[in-house]
């Protein structure tokens, strides 16, 4: 079976991709060549949002790579007979592109979060990933038409900004200020921070490996278990209405 450049799901083009080849193939070569780069790590709930958001969902589109970080995204592909190479996760990407930064020397912000993760994700950074450079940090508790936190990141003239307000707030934020900025590879990166840092502990490689890390996260956040839902709903639709 030939293996398709993008796979289609509920009109979302997911790349088919490795992490491997999409770090050196596209985000590399952007970064060494300062282009504006929008990277999107869409999970069922994700693309779920876009069929109840339509302007969430324009944004979607509108990235310049959406990677499958969800096991239910690579589950559907094959059900759908495109099938996607592997899953991405988001962390893991961020934390890769991080190991670049740092070989490189490159200029890394990080918005998003409660005001001491903040303060303890650019700690962890400073320590873990000691030649990169943290050109600035801010919380995530600020209104979205605040336009002096995306004037103060562009003054900071960073390579890479990592977001982490959660969906939709965090591609909405990208989306809005994208078109300020000179430069910059921008990543909704979710709950990242709060892994990075260990205040919420990622789930063992065990897990990762039977591709349950999402029922992990369930045991250990049972508030979680809306979002839960929305995956089987997903899978619903792919497997009973083909879309």
């Amino acid at each position: 079976m030939e293996l398709k450049k993008k796979v289609e799901m509920m009109d979302i083009a997911f790349l088919n991709t490795t992490k491997q080849a999409l770090l050196k193939d596209h985000l590399e070569p952007a970064l060494q060549k300062q282009e504006k780069t929008f990277i999107v790590t869409a999970n069922p709930e994700i693309v779920m949002k876009t069929r109840e958001d339509e302007e969430y969902k324009q944004i979607v589109q509108s990235a310049d790579y959406v990677i499958a970080d969800g096991i239910g995204i690579v589950k559907a592909s094959a059900i759908k007979k495109q099938p996607l190479q592997e899953r991405i996760p988001g962390f893991e990407l961020m934390v890769d592109l991080l190991d670049y930064a740092d070989e490189k020397g490159l200029r890394c912000y990080f918005l998003g979060a409660r005001e001491d993760v903040s303060e303890k994700t650019v700690q962890t950074v400073a320590k873990n990933f000691p030649d990169l450079v943290i050109a600035g940090h801010h919380h995530g508790f600020f209104d979205l038409d605040d336009e002096r936190i995306a004037a103060d990141i562009k003054r900071a003239q960073p390579d890479l900004i990592f977001v982490a307000l959660g969906l939709p707030r965090q591609e909405q934020w990208i989306a809005r200020y994208l078109d300020i900025f000179d430069k910059g590879l921008f990543m909704g990166v979710g709950g990242s921070f709060d892994t990075l840092t260990g205040e919420v502990p990622r789930a063992p490689k065990f897990w990762i490996d039977l591709n349950l890390e999402w029922f992990y996260r369930l045991l250990k956040q049972p508030f979680r278990w809306k979002r839960i839902l929305k995956v089987f709903t997903f899978m619903f639709l792919i497997l009973f209405k083909r879309e």
